[in-house]
């Protein structure tokens, strides 16, 4: 996940503390009747850190279980509540099919961190035909997951949390007291729908936010939500 890290650490430099408002970016093609009716639900691929007064990152393993098994059981719930689709659980895979998986999840990451970056409106005019033609697509190397389960796409999610120690949090505070800016801690998720047959990113969505937890299911029931916001129905 190195881009949507070095994206998230550009973001916790650069910008203020205040929460940012979901992105979101799809296929021209990509409308409420090409919705897929069957979605596997891949393992997010969480990384939640600790920063600490310092500004050590540690990463911390059973916070990204925790994230990821959150993010999963909320999209379960919001896919039955909105009734958008029906959500599969992948099978058993052999190591060689974990590896592709995760080949396939680190070139979503980097597409996802380049159109957040770049293929916004306020992109860059390179990218202003990227925005129209949309070319985004990681192969068809997983079609073999639609033989084997009959979905249509599959769902990934990729990102970020870097949550501060109370230390941290106290360092913020006297730096307000000296004029001197020490950010807190920050999260990044971007969410994606892969058409599994040809491997085509058909739509994007992307949250980040300096108050989010993916530790707690409420909080990361809310960042579902509002990752599927504009979602075609």
């Amino acid at each position: 996940m190195k881009r949507i890290v070095s994206v998230l650490l550009i973001l916790t430099l650069s910008l203020p503390p205040l929460a940012l408002a979901a992105q979101f970016a799809q296929s021209p093609r990509f409308h409420s009747d090409a919705r897929p009716k069957k979605v596997l639900l891949l393992k997010p691929q969480m990384l939640v850190a600790e920063l600490s007064a310092g500004g050590v990152v540690q990463r911390m393993e059973d916070w990204s279980k925790q994230a990821s098994d959150n993010l999963l059981q909320a999209t379960r719930q919001y896919a039955r509540d909105s009734a958008l689709f029906e959500t599969l659980d992948p099978p058993e895979l052999s190591p060689q099919t974990e590896d592709l998986v995760a080949s396939h999840l680190g070139l979503y990451d980097l597409v996802a961190g380049a159109v957040f970056q770049f293929g916004q409106n306020s992109g860059p005019d390179a990218w202003a035909d990227r925005r129209t033609a949309w070319e985004y697509t990681l192969g068809d190397g997983l079609k073999a997951l639609a033989e084997q389960t009959g979905a249509d796409a599959a769902l990934v999610f990729v990102g970020a949390d870097y949550i501060s120690t109370s230390g941290r949090k106290a360092a913020f505070v006297a730096g307000l007291l000296l004029g001197v800016g020490i950010p807190l801690g920050m999260s990044f998720v971007s969410a994606g729908l892969v058409d599994l047959k040809t491997g085509d990113i058909e739509w994007m969505s992307f949250d980040s936010s300096s108050t989010m937890d993916t530790r707690e299911p409420k909080k990361v029931q809310g960042l579902v939500k509002d990752l599927f916001e504009k979602y075609p129905r």
